[in-house]
């Protein structure tokens, strides 16, 4: 019988590798040995039977490289892998299961709701949503703390529910309405690439806040907001631009420098709700808030230039907090300005194009004219009625008469 001696470091390196792989066998521990390949790669394997005898099934495992372990460390898995077949273990079924239970869990991991989240916007809101940064937006602010971690077969409709009724009672029911709509596109998204998936959504889980609103800020709340809005912070700056274009808030903070020529801004397709790009003319004023932002960066209103400007909840409340009004949106200043054009003698179709808003009927078949004239006439006369309310003397103050001589 070939004597076998116990396998040390010194006898591992002057190994020298031969034209095919073999194995040095340890002389300590039955079935422990190093293979070594034509290449002089170096791996410790154990060796067994399955059932034990003859009759057994040769099974062999790979216990580590070496260098990446000692022969020691590879010594005591081997004792620790002769201990199981002593107990009536089969290790290599034992590290099968873990091998499973491991692929298992990745896959458990990388099917969580944030994991899922990123493969929606990539795969799908980025190709056909204008507004895919809103959804990632949502998904990332109301949904990832809360849920994100958790796999999305584990989701029930209480989550939803809970989830709705945090942001209701938070940000208001309309925009837990806002992230329902989007959960559910998610879900059903991924409900038909996946059979084994059911969304957790059913009808009924809206929290009332989509009714249509008609909030116009008054002079007065006008007023307020405008003296709130004087430091050069980009949500006041935002806040301001917004009511002298009328503009919406997402295609507003995603402005770039690129986007604004010769006093005029152009909003792109790709970024605007009608899939048709948006020529803004700027009034002077509104021409001022973009000059006085720094530019370190791509985007108009934004801290550093690189990203844009995305922290409207936390914002919004600090604003209502320094003019002492609040009840209104963001987007209710759409809706001023387009009162206020009108107010001030703008024609109510020439104030629908400065919007953006599709023109129906003939005319917005057949018309091609671009209205880029009465679109900046229309909104210098917004900014000068905005000048006037903001700089009006409040209703208890009269003016003296001048002295007749």
């Amino acid at each position: 019988m070939t004597h076998r001696s116990k396998l040390t470091k010194r006898t591992i390196d002057a190994a020298t590798p031969r034209d095919k792989p073999f194995v040095l066998w340890d002389g300590a521990i039955a079935g422990f040995g190093i293979k070594i390949t034509p290449a002089a790669s170096r791996s410790f394997i154990f060796q067994y039977r399955w059932p034990a005898g003859r009759a057994g099934r040769l099974r062999r495992l790979t216990i580590g490289s070496y260098g990446s372990i000692t022969v020691d460390t590879a010594r005591d898995k081997a004792k620790a892998l002769a201990g199981k077949l002593a107990h009536g273990v089969d290790p290599y079924a034992e590290s099968a299961a873990t091998a499973h239970h491991e692929a298992m869990e990745r896959e458990r991991k990388a099917d969580t709701l944030s994991a899922l989240a990123e493969r929606f916007v990539a795969l799908y809101a980025r190709e056909r949503l204008r507004s895919w940064g809103e959804y990632e937006r949502i998904l990332r602010v109301y949904v990832a703390p809360t849920l994100g971690k958790r796999p999305v077969s584990e989701i029930g409709r209480k989550d939803i529910t809970k989830l709705l009724d945090s942001i209701a009672g938070t940000n208001g029911p309309a925009m837990a309405d806002h992230v329902l709509a989007i959960v559910r596109k998610l879900f059903n998204w991924h409900a038909a690439r996946d059979e084994s998936f059911r969304s957790p959504i059913v009808a009924g889980m809206a929290r009332g806040g989509g009714v249509s609103r008609d909030r116009v800020l008054t002079d007065a709340e006008i007023r307020a907001v405008w003296a709130a809005t004087a430091d050069n912070d980009p949500m006041s700056r935002l806040a301001r631009f917004l009511l002298l274009t009328g503009q919406r808030r997402e295609e507003a903070a995603r402005a770039t420098l690129s986007e604004i020529d010769n006093a005029t801004w152009t909003v792109p397709a790709a970024r605007y709700k009608t899939r048709r790009p948006n020529v803004v003319p700027l009034s002077d004023a509104a021409r001022a808030i973009v000059e006085a932002m720094p530019h370190a960066g791509p985007f108009v209103f934004s801290l550093d230039g690189s990203r844009p400007w995305s922290s409207f909840s936390a914002a919004k409340r600090r604003l209502d907090e320094r003019s002492g009004t609040s009840g209104w949106r963001v987007h209710d200043l759409r809706r001023t300005a387009r009162t206020l054009m009108v107010r001030a003698g703008v024609r109510p179709d020439i104030a629908e194009r400065v919007l953006g808003h599709v023109i129906g009927g003939v005319a917005g078949v057949y018309d091609r004219h671009d209205y880029l004239a009465d679109k900046r006439h229309a909104l210098e006369t917004l900014a000068r009625e905005i000048d006037h309310i903001v700089n009006r003397p409040p209703a208890n103050v009269v003016p003296l008469r001048k002295a007749h001589r």
